[in-house]
């Protein structure tokens, strides 16, 4: 029986980059693919990227060595550089694990950004997913952040 559970994320960071100069970072597929892969040991391969309200994104993500988790998002409304929407389907040998609508609000905050994501999660297999988006998010957010200061100066 499918383990169906619910839940709804929200996290926040600082980043110091303004909107303008963020809203690309967390965009374009060769900066997505380098802060998307949460830890050293793992790996993100955008395979497609078309991101504009109707575009898809086709990635896999995991282990260097078995990227074995198969994304495709869909993305319904960008308002740069203050606002991504899309839905995100994460899949293993094509069997979904879970579905869920996210949004990206970026607001400016001093010289900065200020970022909030949240994400709305209808998991396949149980609570393991919520904790495992929680994880990869606060890990990717905290690259995009190392991201941006490189990409300050």
């Amino acid at each position: 029986m499918t383990a169906l559970t619910f839940d709804t994320l929200t996290l926040t960071r600082s980043i110091a980059a303004p909107p303008a100069r963020l809203f690309p970072l967390m965009t374009e597929p060769a900066y997505r693919a380098e802060w998307g892969a949460p830890t050293e040991n793992t790996r993100l391969d955008i395979v497609e990227a078309d991101i504009r309200p109707g575009g898809r994104e086709l990635s896999r993500c995991g282990p260097k060595d078995n990227p074995e988790f198969e994304v495709t998002t869909d993305f319904h409304h960008l308002d740069a550089p203050a606002l991504l929407v899309f839905t995100e389907t994460i899949r293993i040998d094509g069997a979904p694990l879970s579905c869920g609508l996210c949004s990206i609000e970026i607001t400016p905050e001093g010289t900065g950004s200020h970022l909030t994501v949240t994400a709305q999660l209808s998991s396949l297999i149980g609570d393991e997913m919520a904790a495992g988006y929680t994880q990869g998010w606060t890990a990717a957010l905290a690259n995009l952040a190392r991201l941006a200061e490189r990409h300050a100066a």
